[in-house]
C-alpha cells in the first residue's frame, strides 16, 4: 500500500466515523410533504403526530385544514412512518383507531393506494400532508421533514 492510499483510505474512514454512513438523507428515505403554498418550513414529530392521529384538524396558519393522506396499513413505508411519528406499531395503530371508531372520535387520516395518489392529493390541496420516498417528491410539493434511522428530523 503506498502512503498516499494509506493516508485516502484513513480520511475515508475517518469520514465515516464522524458523519456515519446511515445517517445521511438519501432517495429512499421517507419524508414528509405539504403544499408548496403552506408556509411551514419544517415539522416535528410532536407537531405531525396529532395531524395523523387526527386530533389537530388546523395548521394554524394560512394552509387552513389539515388533510392527512395515508398509505395502506399493510404498506411497509406505512409502517415506517407510524413508528417513527406515532410511536406505534401496526397492531397498536389499529388498536388506536378502532377504540376512536367506538367512542365516536375522528376519523382516520383520508386513506390513498399509492405514493403517487400522495403526491397528487398533497399537490393539490393547500393543507394536505403526506410521506413518499425522496425520489418520488417533485417541485408540485415541499419536504418539511425526514424520518431518517427512525427518527423524524428536519428536512
Amino acid at each position: 500500500m503506498t502512503r498516499r492510499t494509506f493516508f485516502a483510505t484513513l480520511l475515508t474512514m475517518a469520514a465515516v466515523q464522524l458523519y456515519g454512513s446511515s445517517s445521511s438523507a438519501g432517495p429512499d428515505d421517507i419524508v414528509v410533504i405539504v403544499n408548496p403554498q403552506n408556509p411551514l418550513a419544517s415539522i416535528e414529530a410532536g407537531d405531525l403526530r396529532p395531524i395523523f392521529q387526527t386530533t389537530k384538524t388546523s395548521w394554524g396558519n394560512s394552509a387552513g385544514d389539515a388533510m392527512p393522506l395515508n398509505l395502506p396499513e399493510d404498506n411497509p413505508m406505512r409502517q415506517e412512518f407510524d413508528k417513527a411519528v406515532l410511536g406505534l406499531d401496526p397492531d397498536r395503530v389499529a388498536r388506536y383507531w378502532q377504540d376512536r371508531k367506538i367512542r365516536g372520535g375522528a376519523r382516520p387520516p383520508v386513506r390513498v393506494s399509492s405514493t403517487g395518489a400522495v403526491v397528487k392529493g398533497v399537490a393539490a390541496k393547500t393543507g394536505a400532508v403526506g410521506y413518499v420516498k425522496a425520489s418520488e417528491a417533485n417541485a408540485s410539493v415541499k419536504i418539511v421533514a425526514r424520518v431518517v434511522d427512525g427518527k423524524l428530523r428536519g428536512p
